[in-house]
């Protein structure tokens, strides 16, 4: 079949698929005669926290599960709740007995075909195993799939497979004219050209007719960026059904995934559209150092604001949860540990810390999670941190998740020698009984001064505290004035008691 016209097929039948699956769902939702559905929809609050025993709840949580029981303690009783976990009854068991919540990955076995009986069979009973443990709390599909379509072929695609061609074509050398060379090399620089332009299918017909012409064997003939769209479709109706046979066998524990700090918005929302929850790890720190993680213009600290605002685009209606970085990058190598500039790829410090956690849920996180603290010792600053960072947000727990108000207030910076705009701090104010919270965020690099307004008339007159700090605040006609450091956070309270101790 033509190329378009198979894409063409392709997209029509996935469009059809998930234009079906998303009318059930909405009809589920509003009848309630859908008990899978209805359950999903009970699962989270109106604002997307995941509801615990019928509680909204802050998730805290740690893909590291620590083996020391100690470690374990230390962690639940510094705000974490949640941990990942081998498929193991014995682990759940464990952790069960220090009051965590525990997530299971179901990796590949998530991937159903339509008649894939052995799949089935196998993902049965991985759910049948665990679902009843009190423990578990949630399931969560493999590990940045979608990007993994398109990332398993890059090493080869942008560099392995040029390298391979040019060694075949010096090994023709001794028995080819040097018109012939020339022209082979001619060919490799248009497809090179091509490849780094992204008209993929026009590098990869040129590299195709060199592999021809050398009479030489391709390893991996169908490792093309081209036929990445469709390969990820397919993956989304693979998921497709294995959520649904999940929650066919279980109703009561939601469906994750976390995605890498990449892909379209639109190819997002289509994986999106079969689970509760969704997020992407974003590492950021330090700033300079050539780690790639973000793709955005944006590649500083508030990138994690930039991504969580990406992922809230990508997932509306859902939970938001958002891995953050537990490690520096030269931890994650021999070589990195012995890079003797101490700089290069160093391990967060606390302000930068607690900036990415107060940032991601600022701009919309229900759940922050760590990766990477299985590299680093846990007496070291960067646990210690970790710790004291969960604890401020578990005393906060209560304002997170309550209730919002009608109107966000507003932050007007004063005029400064920065590209400011009088831009001021990202605002979140949030009402838990009596008491009030506003959580303020500097996303930018130096210190301002701003002028909040448009609090509600309830906050008239009473006196902001700013924790973790002597300070208070007055609010007088509808606002207050402060400053804050470059990439600060502060949390205004009209009780001392959202303070951790």
């Amino acid at each position: 079949m033509h190329t378009v016209t198979y894409k063409m097929v392709l997209f029509s039948v996935a469009f059809s698929f998930f234009t079906m699956l998303s009318m059930q769902t909405a009809s589920a939702t509003e009848t309630g005669s859908d008990r899978n559905s209805t359950q999903t929809k009970s699962h989270l609050n109106k604002d997307g926290f995941l509801k615990i025993d019928g509680t909204p709840r802050l998730i805290i949580g740690l893909y590291e599960l620590p083996q020391e029981d100690a470690k374990l303690r230390e962690i639940a009783e510094n705000g974490f709740n949640l941990v990942r976990v081998p498929q193991d009854t014995r682990v759940l068991d464990k952790v069960h007995g220090q009051e965590l919540h525990a997530w299971i990955c179901l990796g590949s076995a998530a991937q159903l075909g339509t008649d894939d009986a052995d799949g089935k069979q196998k993902l049965t009973k991985m759910i049948n195993d665990f679902r009843e443990h009190p423990a578990l709390l949630v399931w969560e599909l493999p590990d940045e799939a979608l990007w993994n379509v398109w990332w398993g072929r890059f090493p080869w695609i942008f560099g392995g497979q040029q390298r391979e061609l040019r060694t075949q074509i010096e090994k023709a050398r001794a028995n080819a004219p040097e018109t012939t060379i020339a022209r082979w090399r001619s060919l490799m620089d248009r497809a090179d050209d091509y490849d780094e332009r992204g008209l993929w299918k026009q590098a990869e017909e040129l590299y195709d007719t060199l592999w021809a012409e050398l009479k030489a064997e391709n390893p991996h003939p169908t490792w093309k960026m081209s036929r990445c769209p469709a390969e990820s479709d397919r993956l989304i109706e693979a998921i497709a059904h294995g959520c649904n046979l999940v929650r066919q066998l279980d109703s009561r524990h939601p469906i994750w995934q976390n995605h890498a700090p990449r892909n379209s918005i639109g190819s997002l929302r289509k994986y999106n559209g079969m689970v509760e929850a969704a997020g992407c790890d974003i590492y950021p720190v330090p700033f300079n150092y050539g780690v790639g993680h973000s793709d955005l213009k944006d590649t500083q600290l508030t990138s994690v604001g930039a991504y969580t605002d990406r992922m809230r685009a990508a997932a509306p209606g859902k939970s938001i949860w958002m891995v953050l970085q537990g490690f520096g990058w030269r931890d994650l190598s021999q070589e990195g540990k012995d890079d003797p500039d101490q700089a290069k790829g160093r391990r967060p410090h606390f302000p930068e810390t607690r900036f990415m956690a107060y940032d991601a849920i600022v701009h919309g996180a229900n759940a922050i999670l760590y990766w990477g603290t299985d590299y680093i010792e846990k007496d070291s600053t960067l646990w210690r941190d970790l710790m004291k960072v969960a604890r401020e947000l578990r005393a906060l727990e209560p304002a997170i998740v309550g209730d919002r108000v009608s109107r966000e207030p507003v932050a007007l910076a004063d005029e400064t020698y920065g590209s400011v705009d009088n831009q001021g701090p990202q605002l979140m104010l949030r009402r838990t009984g009596d008491d009030w919270v506003l959580i303020a965020v500097n996303e930018y690099a130096q210190g301002i001064s701003f002028n909040v307004n448009q609090l509600p008339r309830e906050m008239e007159g009473k006196t902001l505290c700013r924790l973790y700090s002597e300070e208070t605040q007055v609010v007088r006609n509808g606002g207050f004035r402060d400053g804050i450091r470059g990439l600060g956070v502060h949390v205004y309270a009209t009780s001392r008691d959202l303070q951790a101790q």
